[in-house]
């Protein structure tokens, strides 16, 4: 929205009403406590650094409310950085694997497995290359998690089956 504090006015004027929550982090309803009106609010923190808003009637509001029925408008990340790239220019990364990137890479492999590394270039504003090394990495720290995970359950199995057995 720019650097005016406009969209500080504008969103200090929004109430949280219900988070989406779960792997839709960014995804909340929002009411305006002056006007009433309902808002689908899309906060994307990582690589546009925006808020996205739709404006709801009382029946979407209702069925989000009470059904957690969802527009269909943000519910994937893909989608809000579609919206974000059709919008506004990313943000620029002094470091090549900022956190925020492998993370929305991550975010992105889990949404979409097939995603192709142009698709990713291309949603985040960086090269094929850069995407492919970060593609790279999040599979590889992915793959240390479950390695990690894997040695304590290991480990906590050992120690089990020691007070078990009445070994050390």
């Amino acid at each position: 929205m720019g650097g005016d504090g406009l969209d500080e006015k504008l969103l200090a004027t929004l109430e949280s009403v219900k988070k989406h929550g779960g792997v839709q982090w960014w995804l909340y309803l929002g009411r305006c406590r002056v006007c009433r009106q309902d808002w689908l609010v899309a906060q994307e923190e990582r690589i546009y650094d925006e808020h996205f808003l739709q404006r709801l009637n009382p029946h979407e509001a209702e069925r989000v409310i009470v059904q957690g029925i969802w527009p269909d408008t943000f519910i994937s990340y893909e989608r809000v950085l579609r919206i974000g790239q059709s919008l506004t220019n990313p943000c620029r990364f002094l470091d090549p694997r900022a956190v925020s990137l492998i993370s929305t890479v991550e975010d992105l492999r889990k949404e979409r497995p097939e995603i192709s590394a142009a698709e990713i270039a291309d949603l985040l504003g960086i090269g094929v290359n850069h995407s492919t090394k970060l593609m790279a990495a999040s599979g590889a720290e992915a793959d240390q998690n479950v390695w990690r995970r894997a040695f304590t359950v290991v480990k906590a199995a050992h120690g089990y089956a020691a007070k078990l057995f009445g070994r050390k």
